[in-house]
């Protein structure tokens, strides 16, 4: 078994024949500080000679898929009161905290979406977060966004297998260390084989190293931190994670079952995984008796690790725990005002929550409206661009939180939640056999469209070509095979269509 730690003191000892432990002036390397080894023959946490502790109660605090959610809204819970329960607990003196997050923090809403993340960076200063991992949605609006954020940002960005044009940018590092409780605390941040979930026109020079070489990178990453930095306890905190697992209690797992995760990590490289991406709530424990948590996305709840780390004896102990947003946005806990003074920074004049388009008659599914938006698209599309033939629209089209539209008033600040992503609309031209495999006749249930009347399968000539009307994520998707011809603007979504055709009273 691989194992980086530190040589407790009770196995120095017989090495060296007991006379360098003798007393605490020793010269030896001392875990907590100092320039002597801590000792605790007893097992009571102090040392036997200066009585200084060695142990550090630490509680880790894991966030991830956030997805912008900021404020206060029917369907979600905000960050105010969020705010206020860290803030009680780092004024506890009994244990020392660490906030981190596994990504995907930006992307998702009006407030966060349109200031391209800044807000959440700073909303993630005032937090105490000490790292953030890089999510897929954190690309969204391509590299360039990251360098920004990355100086606004009071912690580093962590993605030890991103490359862009074959090296690490400078947005992102492969860890960070913390120091608390008298411990040091390497995290080490991944991300997953999620670059197909990116934009293809954003994933020219990007890559993500996967399997075999992300493990090296990873183990070699551990030994270092422990080796070189001196470091207690390993974090390793990726961006990917299971999609079969859903519990409310710790699962033991199989090795064999970890497709996304190579255990050989969990064989004395990383004491404590932390997971993101698949918006799974689970805790899991793996055959090396490493724990794996992935809070629920949106803001719903918080992985939380209580760990003791004994340093004299270079072990520790893991409790795990799911924090719901009952508990940490209770109605009982006041918000925190910092969140609105960010908030108002942002938006000064206009609260985007307050922007009334129009009104829904009736309850609107999640279908509904991806099957409205590929009919907005063809009817953008043939009024914008007539000299062409258009034969159909739609594409890739997906809801996501809380993906349906509720009856009542609609506000745009809940037309960007449900359709948030800024992916142009473009006329495109198409081969007639992949236009017939990938949109007519596909199986892929998030692909709706809209066709031109009378148009069908039957009528398409594989080698002839077709134009089409798609957003950029599906026109820049490799094995669509799609070719832009022209842009409608870079402002102009498929949230907007929808805010139109409400405001012109389509669903009233």
């Amino acid at each position: 078994m691989k194992n980086f730690l530190k040589i407790p003191a009770l196995i120095l000892a017989a090495l060296l024949g007991g006379a360098a432990l003798a007393g605490c002036d020793s010269l030896l390397p001392n875990p907590i500080g100092g320039e002597h080894v801590h000792k605790d023959y007893n097992d009571d946490g102090l040392c036997d000679d200066c009585e200084e502790s060695v142990r550090a109660e630490l509680t880790f605090l894991a966030v991830n898929d956030l997805h912008g959610k900021f404020m206060d809204t029917d369907e979600q819970k905000g960050l105010d009161e969020f705010t206020t329960y860290l803030k009680n607990l780092y004024a506890d003196p009994a244990r020392e905290e660490i906030l981190l997050s596994s990504g995907d923090m930006w992307q998702g809403t009006v407030e966060s979406s349109s200031t391209k993340g800044a807000l959440m960076t700073e909303w993630m200063n005032e937090a105490g977060f000490v790292s953030m991992t890089l999510g897929n949605h954190e690309f969204d609006w391509g590299p360039d966004i990251l360098q920004p954020n990355s100086e606004l940002a009071e912690f580093p960005f962590l993605g030890i297998n991103v490359t862009y044009n074959g090296e690490m940018p400078d947005y992102c590092k492969a860890s960070t260390v913390v120091e608390k409780g008298g411990a040091k605390i390497g995290i080490i941040g991944a991300i997953g084989d999620c670059l197909s979930s990116i934009s293809g026109e954003f994933q020219k020079g990007l890559e993500f190293a996967t399997g075999n070489l992300l493990t090296a990178q990873v183990e070699a990453e551990a030994k270092r931190l422990r080796e070189e930095e001196g470091c207690d306890f390993i974090v390793y905190s990726i961006h990917d994670g299971g999609s079969g697992f859903s519990s409310s209690g710790v699962v033991s797992v199989k090795n064999s079952d970890m497709t996304y995760y190579d255990t050989a990590l969990s064989d004395g490289y990383v004491d404590l995984v932390f997971e993101a991406h698949t918006h799974k709530g689970y805790t899991l424990k793996d055959e090396h008796g490493v724990y794996h948590m992935q809070a629920q996305s949106d803001n719903r709840s918080v992985a939380r690790a209580d760990v003791t780390i004994d340093l004299a004896r270079g072990r520790h102990t893991v409790k795990t725990s799911m924090v719901s947003s009952g508990t940490y946005a209770a109605s009982s806990i006041e918000g925190d005002p910092s969140v609105g003074e960010i908030f108002g920074k942002y938006f000064p004049d206009e609260n985007p929550y307050e922007k009334i388009v129009g009104v829904n008659a009736s309850y609107r599914d999640s279908e509904v409206v991806e099957e409205k938006v590929a009919e907005l698209y063809f009817e953008k599309g043939t009024e914008t661009w007539g000299e062409y033939d258009i034969v159909l629209a739609g594409g890739f089209l997906r809801t996501r939180t809380p993906y349906d539209l509720a009856a009542g008033k609609v506000t745009y600040a809940a037309l960007f939640s449900i359709l948030p992503f800024d992916n142009a609309i473009v006329l495109g031209k198409i081969n007639g056999y992949y236009l017939k495999k990938n949109f007519i006749d596909t199986t892929n249930d998030d692909y709706h469209v809209c066709t031109k009347k009378g148009f069908s399968s039957g009528s398409i000539n594989n080698s002839q070509t077709y134009y089409i009307v798609v957003d950029t994520y599906t026109a820049y998707y490799k094995w669509n095979n799609i070719t832009e011809v022209k842009r409608l603007d870079n402002k102009t979504y498929a949230r907007d269509l929808l805010a139109a055709f409400i405001n012109e009273a389509g669903w009233a």
